[in-house]
């Protein structure tokens, strides 16, 4: 579902980012937990007893973190993955990670084609959704390598996948693939809907929008 709160660009969306956290005074990690946990309420009562979650280095797979977290001390079984630079976190990734590792919430890396894809492969087989945190709003440049065969191993073999904010390899404003796209059945985005999610269908699925904290009727 949409909720009535208008559509928003990327660039749009990351002035409203820093101006709550410049302006307003609200932490980044303090919207990344919002977004998280967020999403968490809108899973807790489907029937999925398993999931596979994939994140990136970046804050869009800090949300995946902060999600994980939450499915985990609920009870849920979690497959927690990792693909990308781990020299390139950001600090709110970072510090989501330390808290992962200190619950006993244990994770893979996901680098090496043959093994790693086969064993996250097998992974898929045995759990009932995956939860795609690779890429957020800011994707410039089309997907590759290890990129693009963890997100074609994903649409292969997934039962039911779940995007958050939006689907790894959609570009934001036009809802171009970029090279290679995750294939959504859902995808829960935050604070507003972006403009990609609304005509492309095929790659978001079914849309739902969470608050994290920032009001709605900034004018900036």
């Amino acid at each position: 579902m949409f909720f009535l709160d208008g559509i928003i660009s990327s660039r749009h969306m990351k002035k409203i980012d820093t101006y709550a956290t410049e302006n307003l005074g609200i932490p980044s990690i303090i919207l990344m937990e919002n977004a998280g946990v967020g999403s968490y309420y809108l899973l807790k009562d489907e029937p999925y007893k398993s999931y596979v979650i994939v994140c990136s280095t970046g804050n869009n797979g800090g949300d995946g973190l902060v999600l994980a977290r939450q499915l985990f001390v609920a009870g849920k079984f979690v497959y927690l993955n990792i693909v990308g630079d781990m020299d390139r976190q950001t600090d709110e990734f970072k510090t989501n990670l330390e808290i992962i590792k200190k619950i006993g919430l244990s994770y893979r890396l996901i680098k090496n084609k043959e093994v790693d894809l086969e064993i996250l492969k097998a992974q898929i087989e045995r759990s009932d959704a995956v939860i795609d945190a690779i890429f957020g709003i800011g994707l410039t440049r089309d997907v590759e390598g290890i990129f693009a065969d963890t997100i074609n191993t994903i649409n292969k073999y997934s039962k039911y996948t779940i995007s958050l904010d939006i689907p790894s390899g959609l570009e934001c404003d036009n809802g171009i693939v970029m090279g290679t796209c995750i294939k959504a059945n859902r995808t829960i985005t935050f604070y507003k809907t972006k403009n990609a999610l609304v005509n492309e269908s095929q790659y978001s699925g079914k849309v739902d929008v969470v608050p994290i904290s920032i009001p709605y009727d900034l004018t900036i």
